[in-house]
C-alpha cells in the first residue's frame, strides 16, 4: 500500500481536478462524508440521556482542511437520527472568517443558512477561552491546519491546539491530527492528540512514523473516489504492507525441491558472554524456510547451539579470548561462495580483532550479507579512522540493521536527531552508502538506495526485549537464501516478526514475552499469510 505525503496528496488532487476533470468540491464533500460516517460511528458507540442532542464542536481553520470541517458541520445537521436523536454541531473557525473562498466558502454559507453556531477566533490577539466548549462537546473534530503545515505552530492556533489536548472528551482529526508534519511525522511545535484520525484517499507519511504516529490514534483511511490507479502516475517512494501484499512477497516453494532448492546460511554469530544470539539466528532462518543453516562459531557458542537446535550445522572457527578474530575465517573460506546467504554480527562482541574480522569477511563475501549489532560497531569503527566506509565498497548486496544508537555510530548524528526523522536518516544513509538500511524503532524504516522505503506497521512494545533483533536478523537471511531481494527480505522480515511479537504478547502478555517465544509463532504467522 503506498503511502504519500502532504505535498504529494496536493500533487494528485490537482492532477485529478485539472487533467481528469473531477472537480474539486466532490473531493471535499466526499472527504466530508467520510469524516460524518466516523463522528456517527463513535456517536453511535456513547449513551446519552434520553433526548439529549449529543455535541460535536468542530475547530475549523481557513484552508481546505477547515472547509472539510464546515462540510461535516453541514452533514452532522442533516444527518437523520441517531437513534432517533438529533445532532448539535458548533463551528469555531480561527482566521480571518471574511477571507474564506473557494470550495471553503461555499460550505460556510450553506452551514450559515442551516443556523449553525459559528464563532470565530482571529489569528492575532488573546483568543477568547473556549475550554467550556471544548469540555461540554462530546466529540471534538480537529480540522485545522491539515496536512500543508511546514512552520511551527504559534500564537493562537498552538493556544487552541493545547486546549483541545488539556479539554477534549475525544478527538478525531480531519487528515492529520494538527500540528504533525505530513511528511516527516515531527511535531512542530505542538500537535493535537486525536483518538481516531480519519485520512484521506491514502495514507499519510506523518501519522505512520513517530513521534506523528503517537498523535494520531487509530487511522482510518477515507475513500474520497479518486480513480483507483491515479497514484501509479506519480513517483511514490513510501509503502507498508498489507497480509495480502506480504503473502505476495513470500518465496515460492515448489513440491519437487530439497534443502539446496532453498539456500545456504552461513552465520557468524556469538561469543563466550553471549552464545544465545548465534542460536536465535540461525533458529529464525529455518522458521522462515532456509534450506541449511551453518553456523560458523567458537566452540562454546557450537555446544549452545547443539542443545538448542538440532538441525543447525556447526563450523568451529579459531578464536582469541572468545571471540572472533581474523583467523577465524580461513576454516571456512572456501564455503564462502557456496552460501546464498551470510549473516554477520549478533553477540560477536567488541574488540580489534572483532573489527578486523568483520572487514576481511565482508570485503570478501560474493553473496549477500546481512550485518548487525557489533558488526555495524566494526563498520563504525572503520569509518572513524577517516577512510572510505566500507560499505561502499563492498563487492556483494547487503543490508544492515541498525537500532538508534547504532545508527548514530555509523552517522554521527544525535540519536533525538534520529528518532525524530527515521526516514531521512535511513533513506540518505542507503542512498550514499549502496546499502538496503532497516532503521529499527517502533515504525522501522527500510530503505532502499534508489530512495524506495517500507513503512513497518506490524509490532508492539513486546519485541522491546534483548535476543529479538538477533531473530529477525536470521529472518531476513532465510528469506535472503530463498531468492528474495534484500529489500524485500527486509520489509517481509520485520513485518512477520512484528506479527509473531503481537501474536506473543496476546499469549504470553506484553510484558513475559523473549526473544525465542518469537520462535514459537512464526511458521503460524507464515501460514495465515499463505492462506490469507
Amino acid at each position: 500500500m503506498k503511502v504519500v505525503s502532504g505535498k504529494q496528496m496536493r500533487e494528485i488532487e490537482q492532477f485529478a481536478i485539472n487533467e481528469l476533470g473531477i472537480p474539486s468540491i466532490i473531493l471535499m464533500e466526499n472527504a466530508a462524508l467520510r469524516l460524518t460516517e466516523h463522528c456517527l460511528q463513535f456517536l453511535s458507540s456513547v449513551s446519552f440521556e434520553k433526548e439529549k442532542n449529543p455535541k460535536v464542536l468542530i475547530i475549523c481553520g481557513p484552508g481546505n482542511n477547515g472547509g472539510d470541517g464546515m462540510a461535516l458541520a453541514f452533514h452532522l445537521h442533516n444527518s437523520l437520527s441517531l437513534e432517533s436523536v438529533g445532532v448539535e454541531s458548533q463551528v469555531i473557525f480561527v482566521g480571518d472568517i471574511n477571507s474564506v473562498k473557494g470550495d471553503p466558502l461555499v460550505y460556510l454559507e450553506k452551514i450559515k443558512k442551516l443556523g449553525t453556531q459559528i464563532n470565530s477566533i482571529p489569528l492575532a490577539g488573546s483568543p477568547p477561552d473556549i475550554s467550556r466548549n471544548i469540555e461540554n462537546a462530546d466529540l471534538v473534530v480537529d480540522a485545522l491546519l491539515g496536512t500543508g503545515l511546514s512552520r511551527n505552530v504559534d500564537g493562537n492556533y498552538r493556544t487552541i491546539i493545547e486546549m483541545i489536548n488539556k479539554h477534549a472528551k475525544y478527538v478525531i482529526s480531519a487528515d492529520i491530527p494538527s500540528g504533525v508534519h505530513s511528511g516527516t511525522g515531527q511535531i512542530m511545535g505542538c500537535a493535537v492528540e486525536a483518538d481516531e484520525t480519519v485520512t484521506f484517499a491514502y495514507l499519510k507519511t506523518g501519522i505512520m512514523v513517530y513521534p506523528g504516529a503517537e498523535y494520531a490514534g487509530k487511522v482510518h483511511i477515507g475513500d474520497i473516489s479518486l480513480p483507483a490507479n491515479i497514484i501509479d502516475r506519480f513517483k511514490i517512494e513510501a509503502q507498508t504492507l498489507t497480509d495480502s501484499e506480504a503473502k505476495n512477497l513470500l518465496p515460492a516453494r515448489k513440491q519437487r525441491s530439497n534443502k539446496g532448492s532453498y539456500g545456504k546460511i552461513m552465520i557468524f554469530a556469538g561469543s563466550n558472554e553471549m552464545p544465545g544470539a548465534a542460536a536465535l539466528a540461525s533458529s529464525a532462518a529455518y522458521m522462515v524456510g532456509g534450506g541449511l543453516v551453518c553456523a560458523c562459531v567458537i566452540q562454546s557458542v557450537a555446544s549452545a547451539i547443539h542443545h538448542w537446535q538440532r538441525e543447525v550445522v556447526t563450523r568451529i572457527v579459531p578464536e582469541k579470548n572468545g571471540l572472533y578474530c581474523k583467523e577465524s575465517i580461513d576454516t571456512v573460506k572456501n564455503e564462502l561462495s557456496q552460501a546464498a546467504a551470510i549473516v554477520v554480527g549478533p553477540g560477536i562482541g567488541r574488540s580489534q580483532d572483532v573489527t578486523e574480522f568483520v572487514l576481511e569477511l565482508i570485503s570478501k563475501a560474493q553473496v549477500p550479507v546481512v550485518l548487525d549489532a557489533d558488526a555495524l560497531f566494526a563498520v563504525s569503527q572503520d569509518a572513524l579512522q577517516g577512510s572510505v566506509s566500507i560499505l561502499k565498497t563492498l563487492k556483494a548486496p547487503c543490508i544492515i540493521t541498525p537500532h538508534a544508537g547504532e545508527m548514530s555510530r555509523l552517522t554521527g548524528t544525535a540519536i533525538p536527531d534520529i528518532l525524530n526523522n527515521t526516514i531521512d536518516t535511513a533513506v540518505k544513509f542507503s542512498k550514499e552508502n549502496n546499502v538496503v538500511t532497516l532503521l529499527k524503532d517502533a515504525r522501522t524504516i527500510i530503505a532502499h538506495p534508489n530512495g524506495n522505503y517500507f513503512i513497518n506497521t506490524t509490532g508492539n512494545d513486546a519485541l522491546s526485549k534483548a535476543g529479538t533483533g538477533d531473530v529477525l536478523t536470521g529472518m531476513i537471511a532465510g528469506f535472503i537464501a530463498q531468492g528474495s531481494s534484500p529489500f524485500t527480505a527486509g520489509a517481509l522480515g520485520a513485518y512477520i516478526h512484528g506479527k509473531s511479537g503481537e501474536a506473543a504478547a496476546m499469549n504470553k502478555s506484553h510484558y513475559g514475552v523473549v526473544a525465542s517465544d518469537l520462535l514459537e509463532y512464526i511458521p503460524s504467522i507464515i501460514n495465515g499469510l499463505v492462506n490469507e
